[in-house]
């Protein structure tokens, strides 16, 4: 999923810069199951009961007040009956440029490479092309941060794909976080699907930690998945 950075006190999302000479890393896991899955009219089917567990390290590393290089690893292993494998995440490496910074709100544009999806058929390198938009308020002491991304992506093997991705992150206490985040996507080979996650946040001096639950309430050819995710952040 996506790549947005929420960190509780101070809030961040992923359309934000990181500092010049910073860096943050974030490794996720998460473990899905699978016993529906929705046809081609979105109607929920039985199917093999199967079990995915996926992890995932995000870094990215501030290099200008405006530009940050960043990069995902993602691995995926599935344990299935019957089955075959669903792929659902790239690997990717590219930079961010802040187009706009202000008070409260900022614009950026992200391009990168991806690498092909393990269990594509015809998977190749490809093209992400992203733009985020990120918005911060005050709620008394405590900071509310939106942020929706809408993103193409090539080289998956699956036909071209594109995203929309949003992020509401809200501070509780000065290291307490609750984040809810939703995932639209669509490929050309008649795949769409919505995914949601609901998590709460904890900050530990520059690290954090996350846990949560990832389902996917709707989709078209594609898995009915639900799981808990793991979340682990440091900046440095």
């Amino acid at each position: 999923m996506l790549a947005a950075a929420f960190v509780c006190g101070p809030a961040r999302a992923g359309a934000w810069p990181m500092e010049p000479g910073k860096t943050q890393a974030i490794v996720k896991f998460e473990t899905q199951r699978a016993s529906e899955a929705f046809d081609e009219s979105g109607r929920p089917v039985p199917i093999p009961v199967h079990h995915d567990f996926a992890a995932d390290l995000f870094v990215e590393r501030g290099v200008t007040e405006r530009l940050t290089l960043q990069g995902k690893l993602y691995l995926a292993s599935a344990k299935e009956d019957g089955l075959s494998q669903t792929a659902y995440g790239n690997s990717e490496l590219g930079a961010r440029w802040t187009a706009y910074e202000g008070p409260k709100g900022v614009l950026s544009f992200y391009t990168g490479l991806t690498l092909p999806v393990a269990g594509a058929e015809k998977g190749r390198a490809g093209f992400e092309a992203r733009v985020l938009l990120g918005r911060a308020v005050k709620l008394g002491p405590r900071k509310l941060v939106t942020e929706v991304q809408l993103a193409t992506l090539t080289g998956s093997g699956y036909g071209r794909e594109t995203r929309l991705d949003g992020t509401l992150g809200l501070e509780l206490t000065e290291n307490w976080g609750l984040m809810a985040q939703m995932q639209c996507g669509q490929i050309e080979n008649g795949a769409s699907w919505l995914k949601d996650e609901y998590s709460i946040t904890r900050k530990i001096g520059n690290n954090s930690i996350q846990i949560g639950w990832r389902q996917t309430p709707f989709a078209n050819n594609f898995t009915k998945a639900s799981g808990p995710i793991v979340g682990l952040w440091r900046r440095f």
